[in-house]
């Protein structure tokens, strides 16, 4: 059956609310250790570095997987791995919930790091396939924004639903939820229009080769990458950006606020929820301001959001600890839009040099530093905060401000690095 290119128009937008639900579910797992932290420090008596470990197997796992994720995508298509990543979750979820102990809860992280790591790189391929190249940034900033109404999901309501039901139960809902949209993935998503019946999205862009096998397609995808000095140059920028951000809003915010301020659960939610809020407007700006404003010139929009995040991290280290709690309000507000903004843009460029054939490939190379440098800010800042004199109070290890201001400060020169290197990048292929 033919179908008609207003036809694809519309039916595009279902495909993709589809593979951006998952994506939903991949930022709600990302951030929850953030609010679950203490409840999982306090069930098995949990250290800054244990606690660290725990989060970090999520990012670890995720790097793990993105080389033969943007393979994977590139050989079978990504509908196939979209699939395995929302099944995968789903299990995890289900582990997580009957959990009898850290290592079993731990083994659930896993599942779940590893199942989102099948996400992000076959969702941008299909993508490739469902909008125009000019529509990529803007679409990829609205797929980030759904994600990080995950993380909203994950900072106060989240908090509000484990005071109600505890955080087992959290993780039996969420399996409930994942299942069905699985399933929905499986019936309803094809990898390009042409499957369903509609016209190419873009006669301009056709595949120029056809994979021929697995390690071919690695072989032609990681020459493109290590030829293009422009991929491993945004590839440790987004280490540096994302890991620091995974850092302190993925999991160190929270114990922060409870540490430093004595907040209780409800308000470090809110306070969590500011940081997640921010996220969705600098993403889906970020994307329209790269599409739109300033026509598809990325490096501007990547340095300009460099440079506000580095000063970010420096006002942070200045005001943490004092009683300026609106001017602290503001900063975890901007930290967020600043790198949302940055991060779209670097994300487009890379598809804007990238061949499209071979675009799963370098994507997924380029998509393991991120979560490479999630886990290792994560676990840094723990070993940094367990040497910082903590004490018990409840239960629960209690970590100095002096602690934390040591943590963040490998978090501000990172930022402050990623001012350089994003001086270097070239916009052309």
């Amino acid at each position: 059956m033919t179908r008609d290119f207003k036809g694809l128009l519309r039916y595009r937008w279902f495909v993709y609310l589809l593979v951006a639900s998952v994506y939903f579910l991949v930022y709600f797992h990302r951030v929850s250790p953030a609010v679950m932290g203490l409840e999982f420090a306090r069930e098995w008596s949990l250290g800054g570095a244990s606690l660290g470990i725990l989060s970090s197997l999520y990012f670890y796992l995720y790097a793990a997987v993105q080389v033969p994720a943007g393979v994977l995508a590139d050989f079978f298509g990504p509908k196939k791995l979209i699939i395995f990543s929302a099944l995968s979750m789903t299990v995890g979820s289900f582990v997580s919930y009957i959990a009898p102990t850290f290592a079993m809860v731990a083994v659930g992280r896993a599942l779940i790091g590893a199942g989102a790591g099948f996400t992000l790189v076959p969702l941008a391929k299909l993508l490739c396939y469902w909008f125009r190249k000019r529509e990529f940034a803007t679409i990829l900033g609205l797929n980030g924004s759904i994600g990080n109404i995950g993380a909203i999901l994950a900072s106060a309501p989240l908090m509000s639903l484990m005071i109600l039901v505890g955080w087992r139960n959290v993780f039996l809902y969420i399996f409930v939820i994942s299942l069905p949209l699985a399933i929905m993935n499986i019936r309803f998503v094809k990898d390009r229009p042409e499957e369903m019946g509609f016209p190419s999205i873009e006669h301009t862009e056709v595949d120029s080769i056809k994979q021929t096998n697995l390690r071919m397609t690695l072989k032609v995808g990681a020459l493109e990458w290590f030829h293009n000095h422009t991929f491993p140059l945004l590839a440790v920028m987004m280490l540096l950006l994302y890991g620091t951000l995974m850092g302190f809003e993925g999991l160190w915010a929270g114990p922060f606020l409870f540490d430093v301020y004595k907040m209780n659960s409800t308000e470090v939610g809110n306070w969590l929820l500011i940081m997640a809020v921010s996220m969705v407007i600098g993403q889906a700006g970020g994307g329209y301001l790269s599409d739109k404003v300033f026509k598809g010139r990325r490096k501007i929009i990547i340095l300009g959001g460099s440079i506000l995040y580095a000063v970010n991290w420096a006002l942070l280290l200045l005001v943490a600890g004092s009683q300026h709690l609106l001017f602290l309000r503001v900063l975890f507000f901007t930290i967020a839009i600043t790198i949302g903004v940055a991060v779209v843009s670097i994300i487009a460029l890379i598809r804007d040099l990238a061949p499209r054939e071979k675009y799963g490939t370098i994507m997924s190379i380029s998509n393991i530093f991120p979560f490479i440098g999630a886990a290792l800010f994560q676990t840094l800042m723990g070993g940094i905060l367990d040497k910082s004199g903590p004490v018990i109070e409840n239960g629960v290890r209690v970590f100095p401000l002096k602690g934390y201001l040591w943590a963040f400060l490998p978090c501000t020169v990172a930022a402050a690095l990623c001012i350089f290197l994003a001086s270097l990048i070239k916009e052309r292929r």
